[in-house]
């Protein structure tokens, strides 16, 4: 019973976590807080 009630729960649980669609033609703003030419720089460069 209790495992019936967990598993329920857990089903109710993930119809709140679907994503929302994306925005067409909106670009976004990736600010990196670090000096330019640093390796976290190069990151979010590849991202």
């Amino acid at each position: 019973m209790k495992k019936t009630i967990a598993l329920a729960a857990l089903a109710a649980l993930t119809f709140g976590a679907q994503a929302a669609d994306f925005p067409d033609g909106k670009t976004i703003t990736f600010v990196v807080p670090f000096a330019a030419g640093g390796p976290t720089d190069k990151v979010a460069r590849d991202l």
